[in-house]
């Protein structure tokens, strides 16, 4: 493209989108405080969607980048591609805002489909909706649950706050404690701190060993 002063535009570079293995290494590389980050903005993205906690409506976003990725989908699967210039982190957030955002309409579409569905001859709301109604609880029904397991989560905080303490820093023990507390499996702490299952086994039973050494009669499980 040329201006009217002879000058030779330059054209906009398209977007440069991540491969499927740069993709997978980013995620790989996602720190504990990062994991914990998304974990807890997915429990707030999620409240009244189709997604049970902030680990379903992640996962289900990792889901979809992976298949951006790597361009292999299935009929009715969407991708998200993720732009390299994007930090991984932003990337995610937004894209389970997206997400999350596509869920609550399709929830009260639902809800609302199955209200016509059963009015009354005379246009009545029907009695039976009340059944959908415990089905689906209320955003504010969710948010006060929610609000009870963080008030617990935080009183099991302080413990684990207090039980890190008996181990060195660097001891693997403390990745075991990162992975428990923002509900990765096994498995996921095993893949995160690079343990082979004989390592993790060990650990864990020194974690429990020391518990029951400074706590008797309170095992970490």
């Amino acid at each position: 493209m040329t201006t009217l002063g002879g000058e030779v535009a330059s054209k906009r570079q398209p977007e440069e989108m991540a491969t499927l293995e740069g993709l997978v290494g980013a995620i790989d590389q996602l720190t504990a405080e990062e994991r914990r980050r998304l974990y807890r903005q997915g429990n707030v993205l999620s409240l009244g969607s189709e997604f049970a906690s902030g680990n379903e409506l992640l996962n289900e976003t990792v889901k979809r980048a992976l298949i951006g990725a790597s361009g292999d989908r299935q009929a009715g699967e969407r991708g998200r591609p993720w732009p390299r210039s994007v930090n991984i982190v932003a990337f995610l957030m937004e894209c389970m805002k997206s997400i999350a955002n596509g869920s609550h309409k399709s929830v009260r579409q639902k809800i609302d489909r199955r209200a016509e569905a059963l009015a009354t001859d005379e246009g009545e709301a029907n009695p039976e909706m009340h059944a959908v109604e415990r089905h689906h609880p209320s955003v504010e029904d969710e948010l006060a649950g929610r609000q009870e397991k963080e008030a617990l989560q935080t009183a099991m905080q302080a413990d684990v706050a207090a039980i890190r303490k008996l181990f060195a820093q660097g001891d693997v023990v403390h990745d075991i404690l990162d992975g428990e507390e923002i509900g990765m499996s096994p498995e996921e702490i095993r893949d995160m701190a690079n343990l082979t299952p004989t390592q993790y086994a060990s650990a864990r039973k020194k974690l429990r060993r020391t518990v029951d050494k400074h706590y008797p009669g309170r095992r970490q499980r």
